[in-house]
């Protein structure tokens, strides 16, 4: 198989690590809500490593002009919507799911993972150093093994990390499910205030 899928597989892993606001959204929603959940919002967040995955191979270059450029506004940005997102849930009651073979609220899901990390534009800059350390710009015809490989290796990934997740869940009192998603909105929230704190300091 070509090498160029293996390059995608690596960026795939390297991404979808759990850390982060966006990760962290994913484990507490399969903590709480179920791994049906957890598991389709996670796979929101992979179709935008897809997604930007393919506009820095395309435009390398011009993407992290773009993305330098304006950094302060997308990270304002990014930062806004965490800040109002943690405090959604930390003002929210938090429900524990059990879990049910239909959710109509999976697809709901999986376009808040997206929202939430394609607004993450300077995510490109990230993907961009990582191709430059796996020399990706040189694989040009091979565009779609690296998206698959990147889409492979995040759907993967987060479908062992939302098991794992799960299966540590039944250990678990419901009393510290609720703890734990509210220390996890607390953190988002912080993300979110470090994010805006950054913005400030900047145009002082």
């Amino acid at each position: 198989m070509n090498i160029t899928f293996f390059k995608g597989i690596a960026t795939g892993i390297i991404l979808s690590l759990p850390f982060g606001p966006v990760g962290l959204y994913c484990m507490e929603k399969t903590l709480t809500e179920g791994k049906k959940d957890g598991f389709s919002t996670a796979l929101g967040m992979v179709t935008s490593d897809v997604v930007y995955g393919l506009i820095a191979f395309f435009f390398i270059n011009q993407a992290e002009e773009f993305i330098l450029r304006y950094e302060l506004f997308f990270k304002g940005l990014v930062g806004l919507c965490l800040v109002i997102l943690g405090i959604k849930k930390l003002r929210t009651p938090v429900v524990i799911k059990k879990p049910t073979k239909i959710n109509k609220y999976n697809i709901q899901n999986y376009f808040s993972g997206f929202f939430l990390s394609v607004i993450n534009v300077t995510g490109i800059v990230t993907i961009i150093f990582i191709y430059t350390l796996l020399s990706v710009v040189g694989d040009a015809d091979n565009y779609l093994l690296l998206a698959g490989g990147i889409g492979t290796a995040g759907v993967i990934s987060w479908f062992i990390n939302v098991q794992v997740l799960t299966y540590f869940k039944r250990f678990v009192t419901d009393d510290l499910l609720i703890k734990l998603s509210k220390i996890s909105s607390f953190i988002i929230l912080t993300f979110g205030i470090i994010a805006l704190g950054y913005i400030i300091v900047s145009l002082i």
